[in-house]
């Protein structure tokens, strides 16, 4: 049954799938905007549905069936956020009963499941978004934009270096039980969150013709073998770009860790970043984007000299919407659908960041198996 179109008077029904911190978080931030209405929840845990019921005043479901079935207003949407390895069958179920699918990264953990997902929104009703919110910031799309007026010309080089605080946030947990880091469950760290890097590097370059992994012994000893601390890819787009992409659990203190007298925030804390450098043939940037500044500079070839522009700072903004706004994505995805303008990228263009993402995996874990770098991977 095809879920029913709204008017622009109503507030557009979604539903929430997952009722964990991002489940939650979806809920909380998509029902205070007054064009949206959460009607309901699924979560498989009676425990955890029952807390999500108290905390959200929404009701909870065990299954999607069971949610359509019993809310009020059948939803015309809903947001998938469960376990990463959980994606493409709730995105089936989801697409077949004609929904509109705002799904979290990553995709899918396999490219097979990934292009079933692209298959099932074909023969739906419905359409299916990819959470890659990184291309929707204020600064990434900045980026994009200048990119588009020519500040750049030809784009000849971009590296993305990303540093964070280790992922095992309780100090007795053992490697194998933290989901982030088992590549079955959560992907890792190049798939569960680098997959993000790698979209915005081909928004920007375009499509990737080979690439390599380089990959250090560990510096954190209780990370397992399997899991890498650091990473780099040196990547070779179709366009003639070349760039890296660096990846570190191992530098930043971790800032879910709260020390004595003081509950960090993560983004001031020594360690983390996010930065982008990227050149072409008329110019450069460089994105500090946890600092929340991007300075741009021209070349003046007659002065055979970089000429610096300027600064803009972006911290008068709130600071995920510079970079890390799913729920903005979120809702933009779903006023879109109700304006009838369609999703905001494609799943197919999802699906290409999805196999890139793979490839690198593959790469990594053979660069590990070497004790340094794999070989050249062609996609």
């Amino acid at each position: 049954m095809a879920p029913k179109k709204s008017t622009m008077s109503e507030r557009y029904p979604i539903a929430v799938i997952g009722a964990g911190p991002a489940g939650l978080g979806y809920i909380r931030h998509l029902n205070s905007d007054h064009r949206l209405e959460v009607v309901g929840f699924t979560n498989r845990n009676e425990e955890r549905r029952a807390e999500a019921t108290q905390k959200t005043k929404l009701p909870g479901f065990s299954n999607l069936k069971e949610l359509l079935a019993g809310v009020e207003t059948r939803p015309l949407g809903v947001v998938i956020a469960t376990a990463n390895s959980t994606h493409h069958s709730f995105a089936l179920k989801c697409l077949a009963e004609g929904l509109h699918v705002f799904c979290e990264k990553p995709m899918a953990m396999n490219l097979e499941d990934a292009r079933e997902m692209v298959e099932a929104e074909k023969a739906s009703e419905g359409t299916l978004q990819i959470a890659f919110e990184y291309r929707y910031g204020t600064m990434t799309d900045r980026i994009t934009e200048l990119q588009s007026l020519g500040h750049f010309g030809d784009l000849k080089h971009l590296t993305v270096t990303d540093s964070r605080g280790h992922w095992l946030v309780n100090p007795t947990e053992a490697p194998e039980d933290a989901p982030k880091l088992d590549p079955h469950r959560g992907g890792g760290p190049l798939i569960h969150c680098g997959i993000h890097e790698l979209d915005l590097m081909r928004c920007w370059a375009g499509e990737v013709e080979k690439l390599q992994a380089f990959v250090s012994p560990h510096s954190i000893p209780w990370y397992p073998a399997y899991c890498p601390d650091q990473m780099t890819l040196q990547v070779k787009f179709t366009s003639g770009c070349v760039g890296a992409f660096h990846l570190y659990h191992s530098l930043a203190s971790t800032w879910y860790h709260n020390m004595p007298n003081w509950v960090p925030n993560y983004p001031k804390v020594p360690g983390h970043g996010l930065d982008v450098l990227i050149s072409g043939s008329a110019g450069c940037a460089m994105a500090n984007i946890y600092k929340e500044d991007l300075h741009l500079a021209r070349y003046d070839e007659g002065q055979r000299d970089t000429v610096f522009m300027r600064t803009e700072t972006y911290g008068h903004h709130p600071h995920d919407a510079t970079h890390h706004n799913m729920p903005g994505m979120a809702l933009d995805y779903f006023l879109r659908i109700r304006d009838g303008k369609g999703v905001l990228h494609s799943a197919e263009d999802s699906l290409r960041t999805t196999e890139l993402g793979l490839v690198a995996q593959e790469a990594v874990d053979e660069a590990i198996a070497s004790g340094w770098n794999s070989g050249v991977k062609t996609l």
